[in-house]
């Protein structure tokens, strides 16, 4: 079969290619993690916080960024680390300085890389076998608390980093899936268009509706675990799993025009 020039698949990251343990919504220890991370770094520098708080407030924060994610919002990491010594108490951020909110977005970081979340087995060799297909592979991520930096960085030590032409951090670019602006400029790095283009995620509403509100075709990952989904789009096609994308690559190939 000829692939048509210009033609690319990209792809959501959290449930769709890396799952927390027992797929779980969040990872509790990564939570306590980023709590103690935190409050040591303060103490270090002479601010008492008690641990149980730092903990409600970082989390309840996580939880905001994913509420305005359904919305197509975010904010670059290091306003949402500032956001959250605020919360706190409203001058922690003027006390600690640049550096000292730079060094607790550190902290925060570090709980990630020390409590991550599992890469999908097999989901490599699936990438790897579309690029070799000449195909451009992206990846579009709604972040929560955790950096593109480190992103990069745990791509690096899992042996993921090199199998996408490029990577759109909502946390990175200030908005987030469904806005239609992260796919846009995904697919431009990628020199595709939305009707040469496929998405790939768990997410019905933000993946899903996202990338075909911009003429993009769709592949919904459904794990079977998010029955409270909003439908405001029907995919394309519907998997279980990464693991089955050639096949559907194969169809969706055969789609469109050379």
């Amino acid at each position: 079969m000829t692939i048509p020039t210009k033609s690319a698949i990209t792809f959501d990251l959290w449930r769709t290619l890396i799952f927390e343990d027992g797929k779980t919504d969040v990872s509790a220890r990564r939570r306590e993690l980023r709590a103690e991370y935190g409050v040591d770094y303060l103490k270090r520098v002479g601010e008492s916080v008690e641990t149980s708080l730092f903990y409600d407030v970082f989390n309840a924060l996580s939880e905001d960024i994913t509420a305005g994610h359904d919305n197509g919002l975010d904010k670059h990491y290091g306003e949402w680390i500032q956001i959250g010594l605020k919360r706190i108490d409203p001058e922690l951020p003027d006390r600690l300085g640049m550096v000292g909110i730079v060094e607790v977005g550190s902290a925060v970081d570090r709980a990630f890389i020390d409590s991550p979340p599992t890469l999908l087995e097999g989901s490599i060799d699936i990438l790897a076998a579309i690029r070799k297909r000449g195909l451009g592979v992206g990846l579009v991520t709604n972040t929560g608390l955790t950096s593109g930096t480190t992103f990069r960085h745990w791509f690096e030590l899992i042996g993921l980093s090199g199998y996408f032409h490029h990577i759109a951090y909502s946390n990175e670019l200030g908005i987030a899936k469904p806005e239609r602006l992260i796919f846009d400029v995904t697919l431009r790095t990628l020199g595709s268009i939305p009707e040469r283009a496929l998405h790939v995620g768990d997410n019905l509403h933000t993946d899903v509706a996202g990338a075909a509100a911009i003429g993009m075709s769709t592949v919904w990952v459904d794990n079977g675990d998010e029955p409270q989904q909003k439908v405001t789009s029907k995919p394309d096609f519907t998997t279980k799993s990464v693991l089955e994308m050639p096949r559907v690559i194969d169809e969706w190939l055969g789609t469109l025009n050379d």
